[in-house]
Order: structure tokens, then sequence, then C-alpha cells
């Protein structure tokens, strides 16, 4: 038994056969997943082990019923050991985890189980929103330099930087110049139709900018990643880079809802430190796609074990102290 916790804890669980070949070699991957070393708590020998062990244990205490009746703390002892064993056997038959991706609007019944395959739920979750709240909010700043030739400072001069916001205006003062920023583009791209942005993940920001009060002037592009490359005309001898800074990711959090037969029966809000529970299962906010602001990935678990190990531990301690506590006295 104690081999089989070693194994467990020394040997990553749930990897895929990719990787255990990477840390273990070919042979050694086969090894694994062949005696499924891979999930060793979920294993058929290893609840066998279980069993062995809660039998063992109820046959001492049969055997030693008569002192044992007369040693309280030493009989809670044995309980406690047993419920445990009933847990980890109640675990590895019973209990189930996996991720639920959703989209916003999308109904889902079932799950991934990280055992492999799919897993239906007595009842129906929709995501009715996901949401990203930051400590502080991206900011998208514009630096005005220019280029200074006195002998011994040749390089440029930063002239003034200013926050700006897409489809607002930018007073550079310094540079006596007011710039129109059109639009923000997260991951720009040029495409069939002309600029555009490929998704919401912030890859390539660029802001398309034109100078105002003047006719001549055309929309140019500023990118965040290519400050050297100047797409803004009639700058006056002033460059202009772009600087973006991304806000720093506070939580993100789900708004779903419980149906049964199409019909809504409770909704919740969860996030990483706060799951909602429905019929015996819990859901915990897992990730998001930086590329899909629509998108949301749930985990599932169901682990009617747990009222027995805590049982069993509960029982366990209190045996082990009254036992010690008599023997003090």
């Amino acid at each position: 038994m104690l081999a089989a916790f070693l194994l467990g804890g020394v040997i990553p669980q749930g990897e895929s056969p990719e990787a255990y070949q990477e840390l273990l070699g070919r042979l050694g991957g086969a090894w694994v997943m062949t005696l499924r070393l891979n999930n060793v708590f979920y294993s058929s020998w290893f609840l066998v082990l279980m069993a062995g062990g809660f039998l063992n244990m109820l046959a001492c205490t049969v055997k030693q019923w008569k002192v044992l009746r007369l040693r309280p703390g030493v009989f809670l002892s044995h309980l406690g050991v047993m419920l445990m064993f009933v847990g980890g056997a109640v675990h590895g038959r019973l209990a189930v985890r996996g991720i639920m991706a959703l989209e916003t609007g999308q109904v889902r019944k079932e799950f991934d189980s990280d055992a492999g395959g799919s897993v239906a739920l007595p009842f129906e979750v929709t995501l009715k929103n996901f949401q990203i709240h930051y400590w502080d909010q991206e900011k998208h700043i514009i630096h005005a330099l220019k280029k200074c030739d006195e002998p011994g400072h040749e390089g440029e001069d930063l002239l003034e930087s200013v926050e700006v916001t897409p489809g607002g205006n930018a007073q550079f003062k310094a540079a006596g110049a007011e710039l129109e920023v059109l639009k923000f583009y997260p991951n720009f791209a040029i495409g069939d139709s002309g600029p555009a942005t490929l998704d919401e993940a912030r890859s390539n920001p660029a802001l398309a900018v034109k100078f105002t009060g003047s006719k001549a002037a055309k929309s140019g592009y500023l990118f965040a990643n290519h400050p050297d490359f100047h797409g803004v005309q009639d700058t006056g001898g002033i460059r202009y880079v772009y600087e973006y800074n991304p806000g720093r990711i506070k939580q993100f959090e789900s708004r779903i809802a419980f149906l049964e037969g199409g019909i809504e029966k409770l909704e919740k809000s969860i996030n990483v430190n706060s799951p909602a529970a429905y019929m015996g299962y819990r859901l915990f906010q897992s990730g998001y796609d930086p590329k899909n602001p629509n998108f949301s990935s749930i985990q599932i678990s169901k682990d009617p074990s747990v009222k027995f190990i805590y049982a069993g531990f509960a029982a366990l301690m209190i045996g082990l102290t009254m036992a010690f506590w008599k023997e003090i006295k």
C-alpha cells in the first residue's frame, strides 16, 4: 500500500502518453500506461489494495473487540482508518473530474473527463456572460520624439507623452500638433478588405491615427511592437511612438445558469476562489481564451468520498487524542 502511494506521488498523474515517453523513455512510458501508473488512485489494482487494507483493519477490530470496547480511543482510531479506506474506494469508483468548454449562449449537458471520454450531467449548463476584471485597465500612450543633432547629444529627445483613448483626440502641446486616434487594433493584420484585427489577443496592438485640421493628412498606423515603423505623415520632423500597457488581471468570472429540461433553475457567478455547487457537482472557474472574449473553461468535479474522508480524519484524531490522554493520565 505504501509503495502504491509513493508511485502515485512520484509519477506525475494524468499526463499524456507522449509526456511519459519524454520523461521515462519509450519503454518506461509504455509500462506506465499499461499498469495505469498515470492514474494510480483510480486504477483497479489500487482499489483492490484499498479493499484489502479495509478488510485487514476490520478483521483486527473484530478479533480484538473485547479489548477495544474498553479502549474507545483505539477503537475510534481503527474506525477512522476504515472510513478513510472506504473513502478512497468511493473516490476511485465514483469520483469524476474534467473540463467543460463553453461560449456565451452555449448550452452543454456533458463535460470532458480527465480520465478520457465524456461524462453526462443530470442537468444542463449555459454560459450567460464572461468577464475579466482588472486591477487597472489597459493604457495607450503615444510619445512624441524629436531628432536632436547637437554635437554630443545625437539621438532623439522626448518632447511629450500623452495617454490616449481610441476614438478621441490627443493634444501634443510641445509638438504643436493634435492627433485623432481613429481605432484600436488588438491584433493588427492586413486582409483582403484592408486593415483588420485577427482576434482580441493583444499580439500586435496598433492604433490608426490622423492629424486633425489637415485635409491632406491621411490616416496612418502606429505599432506597439514595431516602434521604428513610422506610418504617420506630416509629422514635422517629429516621430510618434505608440506604447501599449496591458491591464493587470485581477479575476475572471463566468455567469452560468443551471437548467433542467430547458428550464432555468439557478443562476450563479463563479470565479477562481468561488465555485458553484449543484446536484452534488462543483463547478470552478478554470481558464479563458485571450483570443476569444466569449469563451470560458470550467472545471467540474463530483466526489462523494469527501464525507467519508473527513469523518475518517475526525474519528482518527479524536481517537488518538483519547488514547494518548488516557496514557498520560
